[in-house]
């Protein structure tokens, strides 16, 4: 009681008393805000990658058993950075500092790491749909070179806890499903679907040159029925063309692998010497469907240099009012029309080219 009477009768000793406690108190919120749990996630612009040139001194894309021409300019591969982890998410900390960051954006943090999903799981379907799209980028690049391209139904991915969680295993080569010829996902969903839980689902798979059949019960997940796992559409690739890029996953660079297999796989130059980006999952017919991410691959389209931007058609609801006034884009729903705009491109003339007003 003394030592406290004497600091409120001595105002120099209290006003240090209440600066320490200033400082104690800044010292918990900065604590606060760089360690306490968030829900949410945040998006930034990730690195760029012209993937008609090397990274880390190795070429990004190399095609052997053909004759490959000289390319210049770039096709700009874009990525997008997450900031926070499965279980504690961003920082608030980074969290406030996201408002002043061009591109940053906020999202929920289970529309990355879905509840259920470890962060195991979540890793080894985007690398594997990274390998998916490389495949689909090849099969439509050597589909427009003439080639005929064949394909099959593949599992990708293997939920460990889910009904084909320890049967199924991932490059398992999908024949039927309940008696008819598989042909991809929709089929799987809607014959998993009809179940409704009451009966298996019959799959016949093929392993190592090795017939087998299984019967599953699908599990309910979130109000939907699901066996646990991914398929793809493989395309078998006549050629061997390989694709370096470590530390990129997930499907939106299909669009510009295959622009580049063919760039290198023919005479003349593909982008007029132009610097060209883009992005959009591709499939072995050429179709280019929508992706994640739009906002922070315009700005990082821009932020490296880029002239002209090739957007999914698809995506244009998620691009207005968010392009940069230094990029052009052009909309396009498959590979041919993606070709037309670099032809457009490298003639200068690209006022009757699509965007996305």
């Amino acid at each position: 009681m003394d030592s406290l009477r004497k600091i409120k009768e001595n105002p120099k000793r209290l006003g240090i008393v209440k600066k320490v406690a200033g400082y104690g108190a800044l010292v918990g919120g900065v604590a606060f805000l760089s360690l306490a749990p968030s829900p949410s996630l945040i998006e930034l612009p990730g690195p760029v990658y012209n993937v008609l040139s090397t990274v880390n001194g190795e070429p990004v894309i190399t095609v052997k058993d053909v004759e490959v021409y000289p390319v210049e300019g770039a096709l700009d591969l874009l990525t997008v950075s997450i900031k926070g982890d499965p279980d504690r998410g961003a920082s608030w900390f980074s969290i406030i500092e996201s408002f002043f960051v061009e591109g940053a954006q906020i999202i929920d943090k289970a529309s990355v790491y879905p509840p259920g999903q470890d962060s195991e799981d979540i890793d080894q379907q985007a690398d594997t749909m990274m390998l998916d799209s490389q495949a689909s980028s090849k099969g439509a690049a050597l589909r427009e070179l003439g080639y005929e391209i064949t394909s099959s139904v593949k599992v990708s991915v293997v939920l460990k806890d889910g009904a084909a969680g320890g049967i199924l295993k991932a490059g398992d080569t999908l024949l039927t499903v309940d008696g008819e010829t598989a042909t991809g996902i929709d089929q799987v969903r809607t014959q998993v679907a009809a179940s409704e839980g009451k009966r298996p689902v019959v799959l016949e798979i093929l392993r190592e040159a090795k017939k087998f059949t299984y019967e599953i019960t699908p599990k309910l997940v979130d109000g939907n029925w699901r066996l646990g796992i991914f398929v793809a559409t493989v395309p078998e690739i006549p050629l061997d063309i390989e694709i370096k890029v470590d530390g990129v996953s997930g499907p939106s660079g299909g669009q510009i692998f295959a622009l580049a297999i063919y760039d290198l796989m023919t005479p003349g130059l593909l982008t007029g010497g132009k610097q060209i980006a883009g992005t959009g999952s591709i499939d072995v017919d050429g179709s280019i469907g929508p992706i994640g991410g739009v906002s922070q691959k315009l700005i990082g389209a821009k932020n490296a240099g880029a002239e002209y931007f090739l957007l999914p058609k698809s995506n244009c609801s998620d691009a207005k009012g968010k392009i940069p006034v230094e990029l052009q884009v052009i909309a396009v729903s498959n590979l041919k029309e993606s070709l037309k705009a670099l032809e457009a491109i490298r003639s200068g003339n690209t006022t009757s080219l699509a965007g996305c007003n």
